[in-house]
């Protein structure tokens, strides 16, 4: 037997937080489109400038071999952080892992 809950929009009863005409599209809640600025062919040819300008050094760990792979955000959207260049810099996969992990329990608190 399933539960019904009341739609957060209507109030009518259904089996999720919203009845089927209230039922948000998957991408409709990201805020992804007011945080980044480029996206598709030019979100990759800035990641390349970004590596290139760095020479593939982390900009956590400072290591260049292996050469960096991912482009960071410095100071991270999510805290205010710009969507520009000036806001990129090479990581390694694992140095991203942990700066993100660090992140998240300072937002916790």
């Amino acid at each position: 037997m399933s539960v019904l809950r009341a739609c957060v929009t209507c109030g009518i009863p259904s089996k999720g937080s919203y009845c089927e005409e209230h039922q948000p599209k998957p991408w409709a809640t990201s805020g992804r489109r007011q945080r980044v600025t480029v996206s598709g062919w030019e979100e990759q040819r800035r990641a390349k400038r970004v590596l290139a300008r760095y020479l593939g050094a982390c900009h956590v760990c400072g290591r260049s071999a292996p050469p960096a792979d991912q482009v960071d955000h410095v100071v991270p959207l999510a805290v205010g952080g710009a969507d520009d260049e000036s806001n990129l810099a090479p990581i390694h996969g694992d140095c991203h892992d942990e700066k993100t992990r660090m992140e998240a329990q300072v937002r916790r608190g």
